[in-house]
């Protein structure tokens, strides 16, 4: 069940190194909306993971040259299953969860006046989650919670032209431990692998020019 995963990942960062051929960016300044989908797989105390996909969209606003701000709001499908048999009445065998996560996300980015520019992210925020499942267990009920999100991840993006660029990165969502409905493992969350396209909305600041040297008098 991972090799949908590895299989992603390793194309999205095939792809972001062949579209490097744009002239380099300069992110200071601009504002940028984007969207990404990919793959996710459910860390839980369960022993059957299972691989499932998500998206979110994320609005970024780069106040540095190297820090960008975003706010990102998406929509992921998570499911893990258990093969041998739990407390008969207590756990559900098998639970999907939908979750609605919402942060809000730094950036810093490594090359930003470069047409293929390595970041890295972390963020901090809340989701709103319903479970269901086999099973006739409360956690199962299909009512809504809330918890904690903390992502943090890699990514790559990489410039088509001065306004659209491609976007691939790797990822981990850290939550609460009761998401699953069990509480044995104190760490918890989600990995993604994603891969979209960034929209920038304006053209930031114009760059002004190097001064000269006044001229040197006798």
């Amino acid at each position: 069940m991972k090799r949908p995963y590895v299989i992603l990942t390793a194309s999205v960062i095939a792809l972001l190194l062949a579209c490097g051929s744009a002239n380099a960016q300069n992110l200071l300044g601009r504002w940028a909306l984007g969207i990404d989908v990919g793959p996710n797989y459910w860390i839980t105390d369960y022993n059957d993971y299972r691989v499932s996909f998500g998206g979110q969209v994320v609005a970024r606003y780069e106040i540095a040259r190297y820090f960008g701000l975003g706010l990102a709001a998406g929509y992921e499908v998570l499911k893990t299953n258990q093969t041998t048999p739990l407390n008969p009445g207590a756990y559900a065998s098998y639970i999907k969860a939908n979750v609605i996560p919402v942060s809000v996300v730094a950036f810093l980015h490594f090359f930003p006046r470069r047409s293929v520019n390595p970041y890295v992210y972390l963020g901090g925020g809340m989701m709103m989650y319903q479970r269901f499942g086999i099973g006739t267990a409360d956690p199962v009920d299909g009512a809504w919670h809330s918890s904690y999100v903390i992502p943090v991840g890699f990514g790559v993006e990489s410039f088509l032209n001065n306004d659209i660029s491609i976007d691939g990165a790797v990822g981990f969502t850290n939550t609460a431990n009761n998401v699953d409905a069990r509480t044995t493992s104190s760490f918890k969350g989600y990995a993604s692998a994603r891969v979209g396209i960034n929209f920038y909305l304006n053209d930031g600041p114009a760059r002004r020019p190097a001064s000269r040297p006044a001229p040197v008098r006798f």
